[in-house]
């Protein structure tokens, strides 16, 4: 269902659908979605967004008004990294295209963020205090190559230019002028069972596929996040389903031993002809590494057998994969 949020006089210029059309290209459709289209409508333009259910950010309570605060501050990080790194239509726009007058143009669309009136307000820029401030960061090591260049470098070193290639790789990679990588998860705030690590939003990145207990049916995920309050005990998961569907539900967090033990309520989308629900969860999780904590999934709810495991996904702090 298409929802209009909003609607400005004039229009906006093409700059807008460059934009979003470069997001949704590099970051995927979830990311995009943040930003409510803007469509020519009479002389004005309207704000819409596919969704069923909409807030404005005033009407929320204060901590669906904090959960939809990181939720935002999640998205505009992850696109803020890719402007620093990437020399792209993301980074010469993102400065302005991030802008919006308040907090006021900022929605709960299905559980999810959602802005309007981006790009129009040259002195305001409140979104740019949700971002988390963590650098986009160099590997070490030769860029990747175009597919055209790659195959003109394979052919020259065919051709006789083997030694060289050889020479080059065998020297050492000169150190990235970069501030080193966060580290999201650090062992000691683990192995102590600092939960206030889990502050902001997480995002799953692996398996992003669930199994309807009734057909066997397998739906897609486009964005899984958990997002937790400042001490981490708290906080709500949200799943974007690549069909529409979307649902949120409470979740709290506990370490048992040094396994990271998040139990979900029922997540329930009651906004399309088929009621979507991902049932009452546990995830025990275990750190792969600074970035990263592998969570499998197991039921705990009456509908299925007890302890029935989902698989494992992967979860990390950015939505980039």
């Amino acid at each position: 269902m298409t929802l209009q949020l909003d609607r400005t006089p004039g229009a906006v210029s093409g700059t807008h659908q460059d934009f979003l059309a470069a997001v949704g290209e590099r970051l995927g459709p979830a990311h995009a979605a943040f930003f409510a289209t803007p469509l020519s409508d009479g002389g004005g333009t309207a704000w819409v967004v596919q969704g069923g259910d909409s807030r404005a950010f005033a009407d929320l309570d204060p901590a669906d008004r904090e959960a939809l605060r990181r939720y935002a501050g999640s998205v505009v990080s992850d696109i803020r990294r890719v402007a620093e790194g990437e020399n792209s239509v993301i980074r010469r726009h993102f400065a302005a295209m991030r802008r919006i007058p308040s907090l006021d143009y900022l929605y709960a669309v299905d559980g999810r963020a959602v802005v309007t009136r981006w790009g129009a307000a040259q002195g305001h820029d409140p979104l740019g205090a949700l971002d988390d401030g963590r650098s986009f960061v160099i590997r070490q090591g030769f860029p990747r190559l175009p597919p055209r260049l790659l195959s003109s470098a394979l052919a020259g070193a065919a051709a006789g230019f083997l030694v060289a290639a050889l020479m080059l790789g065998a020297m050492p990679a000169a150190p990235a002028c970069v501030a080193p990588a966060t580290a999201d998860l650090p062992q000691g705030k683990w192995q102590s069972h600092d939960l206030s690590m889990l502050r902001g939003c997480w995002h799953r990145i692996s398996n992003m596929v669930v199994t309807d207990i009734r057909t066997n049916a397998e739906n897609p995920v486009a964005e899984w996040t958990l997002c937790f309050a400042d001490d981490g005990r708290t906080g709500r998961q949200t799943l974007h389903y690549s069909s529409g569907a979307a649902c949120s539900s409470n979740v709290t967090a506990r370490f048992e031993g040094d396994t990271l033990v998040i139990s979900a309520e029922r997540c329930v989308d009651h906004t399309h002809d088929r009621m979507f629900v991902f049932l009452r969860t546990i995830f025990r999780c275990t750190r792969l590494d600074d970035l990263k904590a592998s969570c499998p999934a197991y039921a705990d709810d009456p509908l299925v057998e007890a302890d029935r495991a989902w698989g494992p996904g992967v979860f990390q702090r950015s939505g980039l994969r």
